[in-house]
């Protein structure tokens, strides 16, 4: 399976959502061959707060961190970028790819 190709048309499907894949980074996102796991930076839309009010917010997260990880084969991680620390955004955003 091609990864980033069907990552393209996942970021498709839940964009309509709110739910914005920004990129990879991490181990895949380097080309190394054994990669555990596929780590994706991401942010949400007013509409995906608006429909996912309160702590559900955290459920629909965690479903579709599932659902990433059925699709792909692999753990997915995910990272949202309003929270990252500056020392993480310095090396994270060195290696991101876009997708």
């Amino acid at each position: 399976m091609d990864i980033l190709k069907r990552l393209k048309e996942l970021k498709e499907e839940y964009k309509k959502d709110g739910f914005i894949i920004d990129g990879v980074f991490g181990s895949f996102a380097r080309g190394e061959k054994n990669f555990n796991d596929i780590d994706l930076l991401y942010h949400v839309e007013k509409k995906f707060i608006e429909k996912y009010r309160g702590f559900i917010v955290f459920k629909r997260l965690e479903e579709i961190k599932r659902a990433l990880s059925n699709e792909l084969g692999k753990e997915v991680d995910l990272a949202p970028i309003n929270n990252l620390s500056k020392t993480a955004k310095k090396y994270i955003f060195k290696e991101l790819k876009g997708i």
